[in-house]
């Protein structure tokens, strides 16, 4: 990248007065520098979402039925455009789409000629469309769900009937449908968990995974898509499992470099790895290890997970919802805080040298505990619930939660490809983070403010392009201008100089982003 000369931004003080005391002095708490010395090396793919294909409304079969009408789809489409996710994760079972039992010689019946699998197209379609790639998958062995006490049902990830199954559905959904979004494929969910098919057995899974790997490249299909994991889910142990949680990731670099296209984990944080910023830590381990193999790492599923008082809290909102699982909810999805709190963890990722993050998830209506279907144990976790008509609180439900405003920005203001930078602070401050990525014709500055105080910021760079207009957004508590669809616009268009020193009032709890991209 080109380097240019030393530039201060600066935000005017019509808009941030707090910089400014008696007599225009500014009081500046903070200068961060991004510098080009500072650039991540690992690819950034971009930030982006979790979203199903709705089992419990897609057919008329469907526990629900089928709700899933042409004009939710839409308005699927009309929000998501909006967000502009970059990657999109979609995981399912086959009992769901395409699989039928076994026959009497044990082999799998399927047909993808299923009022269920034209679901999914819908939401294929839009990827295709949009070219986003698609993290593709299925929750685990056909077997978990699908019981047979007459036959020996395939439970097993290293099953070569399962690893079948999975390619002739793939050479359907590429080959024949033309879905070339669907760029990875992620075999087992959180596959060292004890709720999962392979219930954290190593070996297992990592020989259903190398079998896979063989049978794309077998069928061709590795032309169009390769293999991610581990999918691992970090933060708990399952006492079955032979290695602990984290090695499962840093066993799969070791084992599988080869033939992985996409390491992915999962983490649900708390709300203190957040706020005091010790995410960063808990994920340089991790980065450290997979940057050096120039594959990309995403956080597979990201989401909030609150302890003590505050978990207390949302057990007892959960309870309360008519429509809500509270043992697999995040009640705070409705509160502004949310937004903080993700916002911040995904620009951490980021820092770290993670390419992006799928957060979890979409919309309430996709699973619900256990996806037995059962209308008061949704899984609330979405910006938005898309059947809040047939079951919700239509006021809070059905329109963007706060929390979609800050990852539409996060989604919107960080296109894949982009060179991230890291800041450098002159003091330290445990309550705020910087991030910055410089991109085709623009860049991108996002701060994060978790303190009860309101600080005064001095921003310099010597990698930013001068003649471009900045455009400000900012989620705070009181402001966060919206369109007419509940999504973010710009507050402030700020025209500055190459020589011009301004500072940025970061109010507290609150997330602010600078742009040369314009949202309306």
């Amino acid at each position: 990248m080109q380097k240019i000369i030393t530039l201060i931004i600066v935000v005017t003080t019509l808009l941030f007065a707090s910089c400014v005391q008696k007599k225009s002095t500014p009081t500046v708490t903070n200068e961060i520098s991004f510098l080009q010395k500072n650039e991540v090396k690992s690819p950034f793919v971009g930030h982006g979402v979790q979203w199903s294909a709705y089992p419990h409304a897609d057919s008329d079969k469907a526990e629900w039925g089928a709700l899933m009408t042409d004009e939710k789809w839409e308005e699927l489409y009309k929000r998501l455009d909006f967000i502009n996710p970059h990657i999109i994760r979609v995981m399912d079972i086959a009992s769901w789409r395409y699989y039928q039992g076994l026959d009497k010689q044990q082999q799998p019946m399927l047909n993808f000629d299923t009022q269920e699998v034209k679901s999914l197209y819908k939401l294929l379609d839009y990827c295709q469309t949009r070219n986003i790639p698609v993290l593709f998958g299925e929750w685990g062995a056909p077997g978990l769900w699908h019981l047979d006490k007459k036959n020996k049902e395939i439970q097993r990830a290293d099953d070569e009937r399962w690893t079948k199954m999975i390619v002739a559905y793939l050479k359907h959904l590429i080959l024949e449908k033309g879905y070339t979004c669907i760029q990875y494929y992620n075999l087992v969910n959180e596959p060292n968990g004890y709720w999962a098919s392979t219930d954290g057995d190593w070996e297992q899974w990592k020989k259903g995974y190398q079998n896979l790997n063989s049978a794309l490249k077998k069928a061709g299909l590795d032309k169009y898509v390769s293999m991610s994991g581990p999918d691992a889910v970090t933060q708990w142990e399952n006492p079955k499992s032979p290695i602990k949680a984290k090695d499962w990731v840093l066993q799969t670099v070791d084992d599988l470099n080869e033939i992985t296209g996409l390491y992915d984990f999962h983490i649900y944080a708390d709300q203190h790895m957040i706020r005091d910023g010790s995410f960063v830590n808990y994920l340089e381990p991790f980065t450290a290890k997979i940057i050096p193999t120039g594959k990309p790492l995403v956080l597979g599923e990201l989401g909030m997970k609150y302890t003590g008082a505050l978990g207390e809290e949302n057990k007892k909102r959960g309870q309360e919802d008519p429509y809500a699982g509270p043992d697999d909810s995040s009640m705070f999805v409705y509160d502004y805080f949310y937004g903080i709190d993700m916002a911040d963890a995904a620009l951490q990722s980021m820092i770290a040298g993670v390419g992006g993050a799928i957060a979890w998830d979409l919309d309430d209506a996709m699973h619900t505990v256990n996806d037995l279907g059962e209308k008061d144990q949704l899984k609330k976790w979405g910006m938005w619930n898309i059947l809040a008509e047939e079951f919700g609180d239509l006021e809070k439900d059905k329109t963007p939660r706060p929390w979609a405003y800050s990852w539409t920005l996060l989604c919107q203001l960080f296109p894949p490809k982009s060179t991230v930078i890291v800041p450098s602070y002159t003091q330290q401050n445990d309550s705020i983070r910087a991030v910055a990525a410089t991109f085709d014709k623009g860049h991108t500055i996002a701060l994060v403010n978790q303190s009860s105080k309101a600080e005064c910021l001095q921003l310099a760079s010597d990698v930013f392009q001068s003649n471009q207009p900045l455009y400000l957004y900012e989620y705070s508590e009181n402001h966060r201008p919206v369109n007419s669809q509940g999504f973010p616009v710009s507050s402030q268009k700020i025209t500055k100089g190459s020589s011009e020193n301004i500072k940025v009032d970061l109010k507290a709890k609150s997330v602010v982003f600078l742009s040369t991209r314009l949202l309306e």
